[in-house]
C-alpha cells in the first residue's frame, strides 16, 4: 500500500523547496529549484510570480517521480511581507515585490500619516504592504487602478492551485490595526479594500486542485489547505504550539516569539492567531547568524564559520568576556529603530577571536531573550524555548542561547521545519491528529534538549544586566536611517 504524504512546498526568495512528507513525519522525496530576484533599480527586489509557478511544477513533477506515494493534500508556505498584485480577472499585473524591498520608505511615511497605528510592530514601514500601495500609487497609477486584489505569494500560489482567493487568518492578522483617518483620501480606502480577503487559518481547505497544466492534472480534486508564512510553519514545526513555548526560528536573521492561551496585545510585537487554540507575540531580529557572518569576515578567521562558533561557544563563560549589541543594521522587534547601530564593549588585549565571537553569539541570543522577556508581558510565562532554522545545527549556539534566556531550548529532529509545519497543519485538517500540537509531536519529534547551566545561572543574570546599560547607550545614539 503506498503510503499517504502531504504534498508542500516552501517558496523562498531564492529558492522553492517541495517535498512529500508522510504523516509520520518521514520525507519520501525532496526538491529543490533556484529562483532569480531581479533589482532594476538600487533597492529595489522583485520576481515574477510565473517562475514560482513553473518551480512548484517542475519540484512537484520531480517529487511524484521520486515516490511513490499517495498524495492526501497540498499546503504551501512561503516568504510573507511580499506583494503579488492581480486584475479583476486574477492576471499578475507586474513584478512581485519582496520582502527586502526598501523603494517604499518616503510613501510609507505619507501611508502612516493617513493610518496611524500607537504599536510599531504593525505599524507602516517600508516593508509594509500599504506603503508598498501608495508608493504604486503616487508612481504608477495605472496599475494601482487596475489591482483588484493583493496576495501574498503563498495565497497567490493557491489562487493558481484552486481558482479559489483567500487569506490566511495568521499572516492576514498583521491588517487587523489598520484605521484610516476620517479625512484620510480615497486612495487609501482603495488600498485596504485590496486587503481584505476572506480568511482560513493554515488547518482549513481554501479549495480542490482544479489546475490542469502538468503534474497538477494528477492532482486534481486533492484539497488544498490555508498555509501560512514561514515563521509560522517554521515555528509549528519545531513545536511551538502550546501556550509557555517560545520560538526561535534561527537563520540570516531571528524571528522569535512566545505562544499564549489568549489574545494579548504588547507593545514592540506583533499579535497573531496561532492555533486552534492559541495566539502569540513575535517578531523578527535584525540580526542573527548574520552578525556571526559579519564577525567571521571582520575577523579574517580561517576554517569555517561553524568552526568558529563552536570554538566560541567552548570558551568558560567569565565576567572578563566581552559583551555586544546586534543592531548593525538597526533593530526589528522589539525595537523597531532603523537608526540604531551595535556596541561591543569591554574588550582586552587578552581577547582573540574566540572571545569576540562569544560577545556576537551571546548579544544574538539577548535580543532572542528580548522579545521572550517582552512578550512576557502579557501574563504568559516562557517555560522552554522551541528551535529550528539553520541556526539550530549549532550546539554552541543552542546551550548559549539556554544559558543567557535561562529557558530550555528544545531542537526537534529536523530542523528545516518549513515543510513539516505546513505538513502538519494539512495532516491535523485532515483529521489525522486530534489536535495540531498531536500533529507537530508526531512528525516532528524533539531531538536534543538544552539545559541552562545552573553554575554560570548568577553570571548570565549580570551580565544581562550590563547589557541592558548598553542597549540604553545604543538606543541614545541616532546614526541616521
Amino acid at each position: 500500500m503506498k503510503p499517504d504524504v502531504i504534498l508542500t512546498a516552501d517558496l523562498g526568495a531564492g529558492s522553492l523547496r517541495a517535498a512529500a512528507i508522510g504523516l509520520d513525519g518521514r520525507t519520501h522525496a525532496i526538491a529543490r529549484r533556484a529562483l532569480t530576484i531581479a533589482a532594476p533599480h538600487p533597492g529595489w527586489a522583485e520576481a515574477d510570480p510565473a517562475g514560482w509557478w513553473d518551480a512548484l511544477a517542475a519540484t512537484f513533477a520531480e517529487v511524484l517521480a521520486a515516490a511513490d506515494v499517495a498524495p492526501r493534500a497540498i499546503a504551501l508556505t512561503a516568504m510573507t511581507r511580499s506583494q503579488v498584485l492581480l486584475d479583476a480577472s486574477g492576471e499578475v499585473l507586474r513584478p512581485a515585490i519582496l520582502w527586502r524591498d526598501i523603494r517604499a520608505a518616503e510613501a510609507a511615511r505619507e501611508a502612516a500619516r493617513w493610518v496611524p497605528v500607537a504599536n510599531p510592530a504593525t505599524g507602516i514601514n517600508a516593508f509594509h504592504t500599504l506603503a508598498r500601495l501608495a508608493w504604486l500609487n503616487a508612481n504608477d497609477p495605472d496599475v494601482f487602478a487596475r489591482t483588484a486584489a493583493v496576495l501574498e505569494p503563498k495565497d497567490a500560489l493557491n489562487l493558481a492551485l484552486t481558482g479559489v482567493l483567500a487569506a490566511d487568518g495568521v499572516t492576514a492578522a498583521r491588517f487587523d490595526d489598520l484605521a484610516p483617518a476620517a479625512d484620510a483620501p480615497d486612495w487609501i480606502g482603495r488600498a485596504l479594500s485590496l486587503l481584505d480577503h476572506p480568511r482560513r487559518m493554515p488547518w482549513e481547505i481554501v479549495g480542490t486542485v482544479t489546475a490542469r497544466s502538468a503534474p497538477f492534472d494528477r492532482l486534481a480534486g486533492l484539497p488544498v489547505f490555508g498555509g501560512a508564512m514561514d515563521t509560522w510553519a517554521g515555528a509549528v514545526g519545531s513545536g511551538a504550539v502550546e501556550a509557555g513555548i517560545a520560538y526561535d526560528v534561527a537563520g540570516t536573521s531571528e524571528a522569535v516569539g512566545l505562544v499564549t492561551a489568549s489574545p494579548a496585545r504588547v507593545d514592540g510585537l506583533v499579535p497573531m492567531p496561532w492555533t486552534e487554540t492559541a495566539h502569540q507575540l513575535g517578531g523578527p531580529t535584525q540580526a542573527g547568524a548574520d552578525a556571526a557572518r559579519w564577525a567571521f569576515d571582520l575577523l579574517r578567521l580561517r576554517g569555517t564559520l561553524e568552526d568558529a562558533v563552536a570554538a566560541a561557544g567552548s570558551l568558560a563563560p567569565s565576567a572578563g568576556l566581552p559583551m555586544f549589541i546586534p543592531y548593525l543594521a538597526g533593530e526589528r522587534a522589539p525595537v523597531w529603530r532603523s537608526d540604531v547601530r551595535g556596541v561591543i564593549a569591554g574588550l582586552s588585549r587578552e581577547h582573540g577571536p574566540a572571545e569576540a565571537m562569544f560577545a556576537v553569539i551571546e548579544g544574538v541570543a539577548g535580543a532572542v531573550a528580548d522579545i521572550v522577556r517582552t512578550a512576557e508581558a502579557s501574563g504568559t510565562t516562557a517555560r522552554a524555548i522551541a528551535i529550528s532554522g539553520g541556526g539550530a545545527l549549532s550546539d554552541a549556539w543552542c546551550q548559549i542561547k539556554a544559558d543567557v534566556t535561562g529557558l530550555p531550548v528544545v531542537r526537534p529532529r529536523e530542523v528545516e521545519t518549513g515543510l513539516v509545519g505546513s505538513a502538519a497543519a494539512a495532516a491535523f485538517g485532515l483529521g489525522a491528529f486530534p489536535t495540531l500540537a498531536a500533529a507537530s509531536a508526531a512528525m516532528n519529534a524533539p531531538e536534543r534538549t538544552f539545559t541552562p547551566r545552573a553554575a554560570f545561572a548568577e553570571l548570565f543574570a549580570a551580565r544581562a544586566e550590563a547589557r541592558l546599560f548598553l542597549k540604553v547607550f545604543a538606543l541614545s545614539m541616532k546614526v541616521g536611517e
